[in-house]
């Protein structure tokens, strides 16, 4: 693969690889350190990319990879960088739609937190990063099913957390 179409991909992946990364180490530095190393070490062993599976999807196990890496090596500090969501919710004129959004992200953001490690990573790159069920299957090396199911069970929890909560009503 020559550089220029290396760049190519890795500038069309960069943001995807990056809001993976800050879903799941929940610290915008730790995130943007993570995406560097992502990438250089796809740099760096380019050569052994086998052509197999897509490009992409090789980028995401690599991706997982070094975050869980990353997860087990820190001590679970986590520090939360102002979201996208929340600086939009400053900007709203109305305080109390502000508040509710604001208690609204916060637990989901919690719950997200207590999903099983295979339901977090399909729900974020489901939800997130809109993949397709079947390139998430592809890159966790599961089955089709087994992904639907983790993400089947992953939005009951989160539905059901945040109907406890009083801020969501779903309608059956």
């Amino acid at each position: 693969m020559d550089s220029i179409r290396l760049n190519q991909l890795i500038e069309e992946n960069y943001q995807k690889i990056f809001l993976l990364a800050l879903k799941m180490l929940k610290n915008y530095e730790d995130a943007e350190d993570a995406t560097q190393d992502i990438f250089l070490k796809v740099y760096e062993n380019i050569k052994s990319f086998r052509k197999e599976a897509k490009f992409t999807t090789w980028i995401y196990r690599i991706a997982l990879n070094h975050i869980y890496y990353m997860n087990n090596k820190r001590n679970k500090e986590i520090s939360r960088f102002p979201e996208a969501h929340e600086m939009r919710t400053e900007m709203n004129a109305n305080p109390s739609s502000v508040l509710h959004e604001k208690e609204l992200f916060v637990s989901l953001e919690n719950v997200i937190n207590l999903l099983s490690p295979r339901q977090k990573e399909v729900f974020v790159m489901r939800y997130y990063n809109q993949l397709p069920f079947k390139k998430i299957a592809q890159i966790l090396g599961k089955s089709l099913g087994t992904v639907k199911s983790n993400y089947f069970f992953a939005m009951q929890k989160i539905k059901n957390d945040l109907q406890n909560q009083n801020l969501l009503e779903f309608q059956e």
